[in-house]
């Protein structure tokens, strides 16, 4: 009986060895997202929730800044990933040491709203100001494409940078503001109000690189396989939003109290559409993407980066091989 004791003590004892051990091997890492409640960004809080990234051995802060803090965090090192690709390309074009690994949406969830009514068409934009997220962001970057597609120059609007949450929305509504760019969850607030009305659907007119993460070239050359460990995190909780629109929400829910489940789940399905399938895009898409900040910064065309300066997605191939080689899959 004693002997049994003894090895049940030891056991015990071994088991707690191990899992301070495990817990003090958890490499912390933080990474950023420019809002909180929005289910483009929602695999990084199902990443976390579902122990996903726990793991992959990390302990992941997510923390909510958007791209022009997020970029510079990144490349000085007080952030190791973060999740605005739109911001990031513009920095990596001026000489920022970082790439994307990483496209989770490859349409953007966006949609042009007026509360002016003369503002029917793209045309009645010109001279007009549009809300955007930020300056030079995804939300804006959407805008001048479809503008330029419909013959209108970029430079004849006025962008506004109107910043998270829903402060566009409540400019659309209060008739502060004559139009702006809405994300999906924005237009789930206004969209049954009298007061404005859709001038353009973006999300079915662009292909871009809207969310996903970004990291640092020291990050990819000095640590490769935490990154990796990283995207295999949050791949899983890719599949998962794509997979479980309840439970997604839930967990969003959970975080964020004060979020509206009525527009979260208003928002779910027109997100989904824009995901992309694996977590990368096309080189045409990724290279219209650098095109563009070109043509925005006015870049000499002997200071352009090549495609491969700006994306590396080898890193989250490596990830969606190693899963799928396991048979990975979500479970609710």
């Amino acid at each position: 009986m004693l002997h049994d004791i003894r090895r049940a003590m030891a056991l015990a004892v071994a088991l707690l060895a191990l899992a301070a051990s495990e817990a003090v091997a958890a490499d912390k890492i933080r990474a950023t997202i420019p809002v909180a409640a929005d289910l483009g960004y929602a695999m990084y809080h199902v990443a976390v929730d579902k122990g996903y990234f726990a793991a992959e051995g990390l302990d992941v802060e997510v923390v909510v800044a958007g791209g022009g803090i997020a970029t510079p965090a990144l490349m000085s090192g007080d952030v190791q990933f973060s999740g605005s690709p739109g911001a990031a390309i513009a920095a990596i074009l001026k000489g920022a040491a970082t790439k994307l690994i990483l496209v989770t949406q490859d349409h953007p969830s966006y949609q042009l709203w007026a509360s002016d009514p003369a503002i029917v068409s793209l045309q009645d934009l010109k001279g007009k100001q549009i809300g955007v997220i930020s300056r030079g962001d995804s939300t804006e970057n959407a805008t001048r494409r479809v503008l330029k597609a419909a013959g209108v120059d970029p430079a004849t609007v006025a962008f506004s940078a109107m910043g998270f949450p829903q402060g566009r929305a409540t400019a659309l509504l209060t008739g502060a503001l004559p139009a702006a760019a809405l994300t999906f969850d924005d237009v789930a607030m206004v969209e049954h109000s009298p007061k404005v009305h859709m001038v353009a659907d973006i999300s079915t007119m662009v292909s871009m690189v809207v969310g996903g993460a970004v990291t640092s070239d020291r990050m990819l050359a000095n640590d490769r396989p935490l990154v990796i460990r990283f995207l295999r995190g949050l791949s899983k909780g890719f599949r998962y939003v794509r997979a479980f629109k309840d439970g997604t929400i839930d967990i969003i829910l959970h975080k964020f109290p004060s979020a509206n489940r009525a527009v979260l789940e208003a928002a779910y399905a027109s997100t989904r559409r824009t995901m992309s399938p694996d977590g990368t895009v096309p080189d045409e898409v990724a290279q219209a993407a650098i095109d563009e900040n070109v043509d925005v910064l006015g870049i000499a065309p002997d200071k352009v980066r090549k495609l491969g300066e700006v994306f590396d997605f080898s890193a989250a191939r490596e990830a969606n091989r190693t899963l799928d080689a396991e048979g990975w899959t979500p479970q609710q």
